[in-house]
């Protein structure tokens, strides 16, 4: 989770060291067995769970069929190219009807490409550069054979880091397009007045980090500016931004069973961190892995609490059209 490197009072990056450590596992045939099939499954079909796009155009339908709103696909010269986890098709698919109600009110040109739309990259998961960077050359290439100028990259910690900081020292040059968090597009949309809400969620809510996207990508003040507008009882967990503890396993650790009570006793850190605050009626996040981890481990130790997707809050709160 980084926060080790951020804390060491020697300034060694130690996260990237057990980086290194990883590599050289793999390299070595030590990771864990489902890692590896995980990267057969990605680099065979695009997604390492597998996901293909029979199953992305069936998901698109349905949120289709709710919003009332087209879903563009395969659009040439749009502004912006969405990428999605797997995580979010399989498991959170409102996350697509609220990007397509949010962006028609903001009046964004935006498509999902066919030949990738998978943001997950399991070669930075297992620690294989090789594999790495055949995912991330996917992305580049869909991006700039529709000739967009935005990658969107999703509610997603690694593929963030994945794509806009190792992405170009994997493939050996600079991309034809610009890397934006979908979290930064929808503050900066916002900032312009392109999103107008009406109402505010009166629950008491809290906001869970995404380690990779506060410690690596620093997007820190910007879901909390997002927040402002929609969450009329927002709550501050200590640590929170920055020093915010890991919500139990990133993507790498959630993919290996055998890990799963591991995962499941590092979550009472974050689980203190909620409990502390005291009447938290609900879990903000901006990453999908980080949603389903901390929802496990919620119905786990008997919690009920809901776990929300950012843009989705967000969405429920768009004033309605004239």
């Amino acid at each position: 989770c980084g926060r080790c490197t951020v804390v060491c009072p020697m300034g060694i990056d130690i996260a990237g060291a057990v980086r290194k450590m990883r590599e050289g596992m793999t390299a070595g045939g030590f990771a864990p067995p489902d890692l590896y099939m995980a990267a057969d499954r990605a680099m065979a079909t695009g997604s390492p769970l597998g996901v293909q796009v029979k199953a992305l155009k069936k998901t698109i339908e349905i949120q289709e069929r709710k919003t009332g709103i087209p879903v563009p696909l395969d659009v040439p010269g749009a502004d912006y190219m969405v990428i999605l986890s797997a995580m979010e098709v399989i498991g959170f698919p409102e996350v697509i009807g609220a990007l397509s109600r949010l962006f028609q009110q903001a009046g964004v040109g935006w498509t999902i490409s066919t030949q990738t739309f998978e943001a997950t990259n399991i070669g930075i998961q297992i620690g294989s550069k090789p594999v790495a960077a055949a995912l991330v050359g996917r992305i580049v290439a869909a991006a700039e054979g529709l000739g967009v100028k935005y990658v969107i990259s999703p509610e997603c910690g690694h593929a963030y880091s994945a794509l806009k900081w190792e992405g170009p020292n994997l493939i050996g040059r600079a991309y034809g397009f610009e890397v934006v968090h979908i979290v930064e597009l929808l503050d900066r949309l916002l900032a312009e007045g392109r999103i107008r809400l009406k109402g505010k969620d009166g629950r008491k809510l809290t906001f869970h980090d995404p380690c990779q996207l506060v410690r690596r990508g620093g997007i820190v003040q910007e879901p909390r500016r997002i927040l402002a507008a929609v969450a009329g009882n927002f709550a501050e967990m200590e640590g929170a931004g920055m020093w915010n503890i890991c919500c139990g396993g990133g993507g790498g650790v959630s993919t290996s069973s055998r890990a799963e009570k591991l995962r499941l006793e590092a979550f009472r850190c974050k689980k203190k961190q909620i409990d502390d605050l005291g009447g938290v009626e609900g879990v903000v996040t901006a990453c999908a892995n980080c949603r389903n981890v901390m929802e496990e481990a919620m119905d786990h130790y008997g919690m009920e609490l809901p776990v929300l997707g950012l843009s989705e809050l967000l969405a429920q709160y768009l004033e309605p059209s004239p």
